[in-house]
């Protein structure tokens, strides 16, 4: 689900005079998908027309020292619901299948985006956090994150593969 957005990135630095290579990695900053080093090896005319493209293409861009965060939405992913699906994730699923949520949640899209690009482990861990957190809100009788379904799926399909 990153990786198209990664590449788009890529893309726009590749048009950037730059010492070196940039480092393009996740980040763990709840509020961003991307990280990027620019401001250590770019001037600051060349990131500033980086940025300006960025920011045509959807982009949300924050720079803090030596580094610029990178945030776009992420596309909902078009896929075919897994039913039954084994651990933390398919019992989110079914969670969040039965009692939806109504705004998109876009930290929890956001984390479970950068989760699956690390692999089925990071997924489950953050299933797991989820599950304590979900049983809480419907004990409380509020809702769930909304949105989240469809990322989840397709994290689910890419594991199986």
């Amino acid at each position: 689900m990153l990786r198209a957005l990664r590449q788009q990135v890529q893309r726009h630095l590749a048009g950037v005079k730059t010492a070196r290579k940039p480092s393009l990695r996740r980040t763990d900053d709840p509020d961003a998908l991307l990280m990027c080093d620019l401001p250590r090896i770019a001037e600051k005319e060349d990131m500033a027309v980086f940025i300006q493209a960025m920011e045509a293409d959807g982009w949300r861009v924050r720079e803090i020292p030596g580094w610029l965060l990178l945030d776009h939405d992420v596309p909902v992913p078009q896929v075919e619901m897994v039913d039954d699906a084994p651990g933390e994730s398919g019992c989110c699923a079914w969670l969040l299948q039965k009692h939806p949520g109504d705004a998109p949640a876009q930290g929890h899209i956001r984390a479970l985006v950068k989760a699956a690009e690390q692999g089925t482990d990071k997924v489950e861990r953050l299933c797991r956090q989820w599950h304590g957190e979900f049983a809480a809100c419907l004990r409380e009788h509020k809702p769930l994150p909304g949105g989240v379904l469809p990322y989840l799926q397709a994290a689910m399909k890419e594991e199986s593969r």
